[in-house]
């Protein structure tokens, strides 16, 4: 799912910047506090959960407050997890904003050509010098690779659009090849420590990232209409996502913490019975918390542009 989400991350953002019209001078400012007012405050309300917990156990620092609440490295190496455990990931996103936010920069032509070289450049210097320190292994990092293939997935769509026909081949093919790592294992490149200390990144770009750009781009070359009432669930589902993942972590401790009450069920019915109130909760999240919470910031954000963009020179 990690990486799907970077995939789509990339092809997203880089969609978004594609399509901007005019370019201002404030294009890089206002893009990055986009994102900020997307990601930032449902995060720090979720995260409150895990600050009381590190308060009460005495487990908590200054510098892990801080770079856990803005989602930058840690200044420790191997760089341990956010607060938040799977905020990991959003460490690795905010970097893949900066980088666009610094390229956009220099202006807009070219930006997603230069993002892509530049992310580049540094996994090639990291692979090169063996980075085993503390920042330089998230901006040499494998693992933004996964951003760059959705950045190439926008290039390809922007020029050709829609393509059916190649859709399908692509989605077959990427779900083969994720398919396949649960057959025959994929080691342990799903722990998060070995992705933070860089040691299975490449195994996981590899039997992970690729074929989850490849099943990406296939559904956004093979477009579909959402018509019945099923399929906009799942796309009230995919905008609750990222409310779902965030709370994740929070369900399952709860839900361990009653498992004695569903131990009895049968180990599929419990393990549908766990996403279904993984996924409950995360909605109720997302409808009654994120979504009018970013609603809100963002029409204050909006006002106060058009009003500064109004003042009189």
């Amino acid at each position: 799912g990690v990486d799907i989400f970077f995939a789509i991350s990339g092809f997203i953002l880089s969609s978004v910047i594609l399509r901007t019209r005019p370019e201002t001078p404030r294009m890089a400012g206002d893009f990055m506090l986009r994102r900020y007012i997307r990601i930032l405050p449902i995060y720090w309300i979720v995260s409150l959960f895990p600050l009381v917990f590190a308060l009460v156990h005495h487990t908590l620092t200054a510098g892990w407050l801080l770079s856990s609440y803005l989602l930058l490295p840690s200044l420790r190496y191997p760089m341990p997890e956010p607060l938040l455990s799977v905020g990991w990931t959003l460490v690795f996103e905010m970097f893949f904003y900066y980088v666009l936010t610094f390229n956009l920069l220099f202006g807009k032509r070219a930006v997603i050509q230069r993002s892509i070289l530049s992310i580049l450049i540094l996994v090639g210097i990291g692979a090169l010098a063996d980075f085993h320190r503390a920042v330089l292994i998230l901006v040499a990092n494998p693992m933004n690779i996964e951003f760059v293939l959705g950045c190439c997935t926008a290039l390809i769509y922007t020029k050709f659009g829609n393509r059916p026909a190649l859709g399908r081949v692509l989605i077959l093919l990427g779900g083969l090849a994720l398919a396949s790592t649960i057959l025959f294992g994929y080691g342990r490149i799903d722990d998060s420590a070995l992705t933070l200390n860089g040691h299975a990144s490449w195994q996981r770009v590899i039997r992970w990232g690729i074929p989850a750009a490849i099943l990406t781009a296939g559904f956004i070359f093979r477009p579909g209409e959402i018509r019945s009432a099923f399929g906009r669930l799942w796309v009230y589902l995919g905008d609750a996502s990222y409310s779902i993942y965030l709370t994740s972590v929070f369900t399952f401790f709860l839900y361990n913490r009653f498992y004695h009450l569903v131990a009895g069920l049968p180990p599929d019915l419990n393990v549908f019975l766990g996403v279904f109130i993984v996924a409950a909760i995360g909605a109720a999240t997302y409808s009654f918390i994120e979504r009018p919470i970013t609603q809100f910031i963002t029409a204050k954000y909006q006002r106060r542009k058009t009003h500064t963009a109004l003042k009189p020179a």
